[in-house]
């Protein structure tokens, strides 16, 4: 990263919402990239801090992340936690919101991605098929939101940077190391 990037990711300001462990490594990972303007919200925190890059964790059935979309006019990354495994889908502005009124976004988001992948005959995607029983009964895995983490903060960064990143209908997708 160049001394311009470093000083954009730190002024830049991120909201993060999610589970009280996922937002702990996130925080973590945000600040050793050099992210110092962290704002940890819930609904209405959001409404008072409209923010540059909005992060949102989903872990099942969350009928509140469901209103987000319409709240902001920045890029939201969703990561998410698949077991043996982690994913994100960045929705920038002006990108179809519809996905987001899925009832259980984290299934579907295996589902789709699952699909994708075996439709463009991926090669490494095969655990996340295999790990869709796991999904659907609501399991999380500690080293899953780690590598969540690592990977919002990542597409955060470039982001805040100005860089290209995958946004929906394409994904982001990590097999969790051992």
């Amino acid at each position: 990263m160049t001394n311009e990037e470093r000083q954009l990711v730190k002024e830049c300001r991120i909201m993060v919402i999610g589970t009280d462990t996922f937002v702990a490594y996130l925080k973590s990972e945000l600040k050793s990239i050099g992210f110092s303007n962290i704002v940890v919200g819930n609904i209405s925190d959001c409404q008072k801090n409209i923010t540059a890059i909005n992060i949102i964790s989903e872990y099942g059935d969350n009928v509140n992340s469901r209103l987000m979309p319409d709240m902001f006019s920045a890029p939201i990354i969703y990561p998410f936690d698949f077991v043996s495994g982690a994913g994100a889908i960045v929705i920038m502005p002006g990108d179809d919101k519809e996905l987001l009124a899925q009832t259980d976004l984290r299934l579907w988001a295996a589902e789709y991605i699952s699909g994708y992948c075996a439709f463009w005959n991926m090669e490494g995607c095969d655990w996340l098929s295999e790990a869709l029983p796991e999904i659907k009964a609501g399991v999380i895995n500690e080293s899953a939101q780690r590598l969540a983490a690592h990977i919002c903060a990542r597409i955060a960064a470039n982001i805040a940077v100005g860089r290209e990143v995958k946004h929906f209908p394409r994904f982001y997708l990590a097999e969790s190391e051992g």
